[in-house]
């Protein structure tokens, strides 16, 4: 039906349409009555009657009524070419995508307001072959399509070409996407509806791989496929809200006994109620789990006592074997970072065993924090380090430590000991703020953050050294070794200062959880 000639693509037009381009005042009557009424004197100015100026053509694009028409007319089977640019939709076409009139109307300007980044991809397209651009085509879904021409091999031919335009010949299509990626080089020569039916399948196509990349693109680590999230916990991942991983050795294998189930919930609702999604890990029967549903809870509930506590090294050994596990700080970090999740919460820190000069007994909860992009809130180190060697081993490590709201190292269940801090922050937006600078600095390696334990559950500093060391002689007693000792070690501390123990990591492991979720927010 015609063309509407405008400051944009004026370079692609080529003067070989053999569209008739629309009057000014014809498009102005096509369109809504106050739109009509604000360009009334343009109509009436007279001048070039097939020239729109940009911001004309763009208000007329945003009218409904304006759309509607030229909707019709490609329903018709009509042209309609915007400044070489032509419309290749149709409300079928639309039906198709899933798409309505305003969204192709704001689609088709959103191309044209980004010419000068789109024009450079059809440049470097047709550059290689020396091609130029004939024709346009810019359908529902924003994507175009650029028809080229070559020119002519004429050397086996002795007659004189007068006219230059015979010399050019068809030579390629390209299909880019609406950011401007060139996605495909069908084979179609000037055929709008082929192009059209090509764009309605290969599009489809194209979208449904390119949902599942992101919402797959862990996938492509072939660790992920041994991970399943909960349904909450994906959710937030595909939306980008923020998550905190839990340790789950703390909850499911540790003082907490009885109430372990009701526990776990109040952990979860502890960090949404601070704006993020709560994701225990743990393994269970042989995949990790990130996040746990409410029959997951009982069922690691039932679990306790026979179920294995996994550092990171032990979990390929319980995945292969189809086992159940408990995981500690070293093995939550590894999955948080495999995750792409960058805080985790839990108890105490492992580290230097009293001792670890000679046995090297050291856990491996430092190095997962100083390999991986993780920030563990945690409350200090456990009650049976030997917290000197630990600190130097973080040092060494590269692991900061900051202290939120102390200077001091807290341990368990006590609020600081006599080892000072060279960092302290005092809220989740600066604690948040390292993260976001390491991130884009591409510093590696985690950072811990030591969170006092509320001091109205803070149990006497004299009581705790004398419990350690009695669990310590009842160690050394009974010839405890290796992996067994923390877990022997925490369960005599527990006997020896009672039932105010677990109320005390109860209520740390709910205070480090909270922190967590505000720092998560903060990050995201």
């Amino acid at each position: 039906m015609g063309m509407i000639n405008s400051d944009f693509y004026c370079k692609y037009a080529n003067g070989d349409s053999i569209e008739i381009p629309f009057e000014a005042a014809e498009l102005i009557e096509m369109a809504s009555f106050d739109l009509q009424e604000q360009y009334a004197d343009l109509v009436r100015s007279g001048g070039d009657n097939s020239y729109l100026p940009a911001d004309v053509l763009l208000a007329l694009l945003e009218d409904r009524t304006f759309f509607a028409r030229i909707m019709m007319i490609l329903d018709s089977g009509e042209n309609v070419i915007l400044s070489g640019l032509t419309l290749a939709f149709t409300s079928d076409h639309l039906r198709k995508m899933g798409l309505t009139e305003e969204d192709a109307a704001q689609l088709v300007i959103r191309f044209l307001e980004n010419e000068d980044n789109l024009s450079f991809s059809i440049d470097e397209a047709t550059a290689r072959k020396r091609e130029r651009v004939s024709a346009i085509y810019i359908f529902a879904n924003g994507w175009f399509g650029i028809e080229a021409e070559q020119m002519s091999d004429l050397v086996w031919s002795d007659e004189e070409i007068s006219n230059e335009e015979m010399m050019w010949e068809p030579s390629s299509s390209y299909l880019f996407s609406d950011e401007g990626d060139l996605v495909a080089t069908p084979d179609i020569r000037y055929d709008l509806r082929a192009w059209m039916d090509f764009v309605d399948t290969f599009s489809a196509i194209h979208e449904e791989a390119s949902a599942w990349e992101k919402t797959e693109a862990p996938g492509k680590d072939p660790g992920m496929e041994y991970i399943v999230f909960s349904d909450e916990v994906k959710k937030a991942l595909e939306e980008g809200k923020p998550v905190v991983v839990i340790e789950s050795a703390a909850t499911f294998g540790g003082m907490i006994y009885p109430g372990i189930a009701d526990f776990a919930f109040k952990m979860r609702s502890t960090i949404r109620e601070n704006g993020a999604a709560p994701a225990f890990a743990a393994i269970i029967r042989g995949q990790v789990h990130i996040g746990l549903n409410d029959d997951e809870i009982y069922y690691m509930e039932q679990r306790r006592g026979s179920v294995h506590k996994a550092s990171a090294r032990d979990i390929p050994i319980l995945l292969a074997k189809k086992m159940d596990g408990v995981m500690t700080i070293s093995a939550a970090v590894q999955m948080a970072a495999l995750a792409g999740i960058p805080i985790a919460c839990g108890s105490g820190i492992g580290g230097a065993q009293i001792g670890a000069e000679r046995t090297m007994d050291i856990s491996t909860d430092l190095e997962s924090v100083a390999r991986n992009p993780v920030m563990v809130v945690c409350s200090g180190t456990k009650p049976i380090l030997d917290l000197s060697l630990t600190m130097e081993y973080l040092e060494t490590a590269g692991v900061p430590v900051i202290g939120y709201g102390t200077d001091r190292m807290p341990e368990y269940m006590v609020r600081g000991s006599g080892f000072r801090l060279t960092y302290r922050m005092d809220s989740p937006a600066e604690l948040a703020e390292v993260m976001k600078i390491k991130k884009k600095m591409n510093i590696p390696g985690g950072v811990l953050v030591v969170n006092p334990i509320p001091m109205a559950f803070e149990i006497d500093p004299q009581k705790t050294k004398g419990a350690v060391d009695k669990a310590w002689e009842d160690v050394q007693k009974n010839n405890v070794m290796g992996k067994a000792i923390t877990g022997y070690m925490m369960g005599r501390i527990k006997e020896y200062l009672g039932d105010k123990s677990v109320e005390s990591q109860k209520a740390f492991l709910l205070n480090n959880a909270e922190l967590a979720a505000k720092v998560a927010c903060e990050i995201s």
